[in-house]
C-alpha cells in the first residue's frame, strides 16, 4: 500500500485540500517531498468518517519532539508533523499514525469499551517482561501493567535494552517494538500498519486489534 500511495504521488498535482483542514506548514520539508501530493493521496486511503473533527495540520519544530525522540503527534484535533523527513514514506507513516489517535477521539468506545484491545495489549506486555527477566534485565521499578506513556519506561526499553535486541525480544509479540510503550500506541502502530503495512500480519500477532480497526474501518 505504500508503494501504491508513492507511485500516486509522482502523478498528482501542488493543488489540494486534505479532508477540507488547513495545513500550515511552518518549517520547510526537503525539497524531494511534495506535501501537497502525500496529503492528497492519504486522503484517497483514509475513509471519509475518519476526517471528522480534524482541526488542522501543522508540519514544523516542536519541542516535545527533543524530549520524547519522537516525530509528530496529536493534540486537540491538530497533527503536529516534524518537517524533518528524510523522504515521502517517513511524513507518510507519521501522518497515518496520528490519524489513529485522533480515530481513538472519535470512537473511544467502541475501541476500548469491551477490554479487548486492552487484555490483548496487557498479555503481551506481561510476555514481554518475562523475556526481559529471562535476559537479565531488572522490572521492577516499571510498572509493565501501566497502559499509558511512560518515559522511564520508553527510555528503559530503547536506551538501556536497546531497539536492536528489543526488536528481536518484540517479534511475533508486537508487530513493531514502538507497539509496547503503550496502549494507545499498540492501537496506533496496528492502524498503521492495516493501512501501510500487512494486514495479514497484524491480524496473526494482534487478532483483536486487527478486528476492532476492520470494525472501524467496514461499518
Amino acid at each position: 500500500m505504500r508503494e501504491y500511495i508513492l507511485e500516486k504521488v509522482k502523478d498528482t498535482t501542488r493543488h489540494f485540500k486534505f479532508g477540507g483542514v488547513p495545513v500550515f506548514q511552518r518549517d520547510e520539508l526537503p525539497d524531494n517531498i511534495n506535501p501537497q501530493a502525500v496529503f492528497k493521496s492519504i486522503e484517497q486511503l483514509i475513509p471519509n468518517k475518519f476526517f471528522r473533527g480534524l482541526k488542522g495540520v501543522e508540519i514544523g519544530h516542536q519541542e516535545i519532539f527533543d524530549k520524547r525522540s519522537a516525530n509528530a503527534l496529536y493534540k486537540d484535533g491538530v497533527f503536529y508533523i516534524t518537517h524533518r523527513q528524510d523522504n515521502a514514506p517517513d511524513l507518510i507513516d507519521d501522518i497515518v499514525h496520528e490519524f489513529a489517535h485522533h480515530i481513538e477521539e472519535l470512537y473511544p468506545e467502541e475501541i476500548y469499551g469491551d477490554q479487548k484491545i486492552k487484555k490483548e495489549f496487557l498479555k503481551k506486555r506481561a510476555e514481554l517482561e518475562f523475556e526481559l527477566r529471562s535476559e537479565g534485565y531488572w522490572t521492577q521499578e516499571y510498572d509493565f501493567d501501566n497502559l499509558k506513556y511512560s518515559l522511564d519506561l520508553d527510555n528503559f526499553l530503547y536506551k538501556r535494552v536497546g531497539p536492536n535486541l528489543l526488536k528481536m525480544m518484540t517479534a511475533g509479540m508486537f508487530v513493531r517494538p514502538y507497539a509496547s510503550v503503550s496502549l494507545r500506541e499498540y492501537f496506533g502502530t496496528g492502524f498503521e500498519e492495516y493501512f501501510l503495512g500487512n494486514k495479514q500480519k497484524l491480524k496473526k500477532i494482534s487478532p483483536e486489534l486487527y478486528n476492532k480497526i476492520d470494525e472501524l474501518v467496514n461499518n
